[in-house]
């Protein structure tokens, strides 16, 4: 007698559910390799935008400093020795009557003084061109830890005589000119008077905001003088180009031949620095990516991206080649 086997042409309930939690576990496994896929290839995006933002501004820095000009005391000995001798000439020949004393009212007369009058020196503690400008004696480099300003010689662009035409502009009316007063600094975000972000205007919300970053203004030396003994500080902190929102901080340091210093006033040492570090800092893109906005702005700079550069400063001269020409001068 046969038997007949009963045949099973369906799953039961038990594989159905088997199967479907496998293929919830497979698509968790895939969509979280794609979301980590996505994740690292945003944050190698941003590292490639980083070093270039880095490399581009590191390179408009080094180009500002290397142009820094700094004025040296006309060498008046040769001259001086001429008109002595001369006026010798004359005394030996009988024309003479007064011998040195007389020789130095003649120098006088002539525009030659014998004793220079001390500069004035600056304290750079006090520096902050966020509310002001640091307003030099004579052309050359003044600038702390977090700021610096420079005076650099350079000819004027062809585009820079037809801004002056620009009515609508509301910064300081700047003029072409071969010495101009250049200004790093890094602006605090949400600032009162700063410099604005010309992209602001394509965002309605974000045009009454004073974005954070680095801040560099170029104007002629004459223009920032004036505006700043005349106490025109609102437009002078309102005038620049915001260069990158991306840097959170700036710092410098200033090598004289020995040790790096920071703080550094061509006024008060009487030259510019033999070289120039320059530190910038960036949120890590592998912070930016898991960090909040709120808290990414409360970092400290060691949890920062760095990046260093050192700009030597061709037209400097050591400070101990100086002193040592002021010994054998008998000074």
């Amino acid at each position: 007698m046969m038997i007949k086997q009963r045949i099973r042409i369906a799953f039961t309930l038990l594989e159905v559910l088997l199967t479907l939690a496998m293929s919830v576990v497979l698509m968790a496994l895939v969509g979280s390799a794609f979301q980590f896929y996505a994740v690292d290839m945003n944050v190698r995006n941003m590292d490639v935008r980083q070093t270039q933002l880095a490399s581009a501004v590191m390179q408009m820095i080094e180009d500002d400093l290397r142009a820094t000009l700094h004025s040296e005391p006309s060498d008046m000995s040769g001259l001086e020795s001429l008109l002595a001798a001369s006026f010798g000439e004359e005394e030996g020949s009988g024309q003479g009557t007064g011998g040195g004393e007389e020789s130095e009212e003649d120098l006088s007369a002539a525009g030659i003084s014998m004793d220079e009058e001390p500069v004035e020196s600056m304290d750079t503690t006090t520096l902050d061109l966020t509310s002001g400008v640091a307003v030099m004696q004579t052309p050359g480099l003044i600038g702390n830890q977090y700021q610096i300003q420079l005076d650099m010689s350079r000819l004027p662009r062809l585009e820079e005589y037809v801004l002056m035409l620009d009515e609508t502009t509301t910064d300081l009316q700047d003029i072409p000119s071969d010495l101009k007063t250049v200004a790093y600094y890094v602006q605090a975000d949400d600032a009162m008077d700063g410099v604005l972000d010309p992209l602001a205007e394509l965002d309605p919300e974000a045009a009454s905001l004073t974005p954070g970053g680095l801040v560099r203004r170029s104007l002629d030396r004459a223009a920032t003088v004036e505006a700043a003994t005349m106490g025109n500080l609102n437009t002078l902190n309102q005038t620049g180009e915001l260069l990158a929102p991306e840097i959170k901080g700036i710092e410098f340091s200033y090598w004289d031949g020995l040790t790096w210093l920071l703080e550094w006033s061509s006024d008060e040492l009487g030259e510019l620095p033999l070289a120039v570090q320059v530190r910038i800092y960036m949120i890590d893109p592998a912070l930016a990516a898991t960090e909040d906005t709120d808290t990414m702005s409360t970092l400290d700079t060691e949890s920062m991206r760095t990046f260093s550069h050192i700009v030597r400063l061709p037209m400097a001269v050591p400070l101990e080649e100086e002193e040592e020409d002021l010994t054998e001068a008998g000074l």
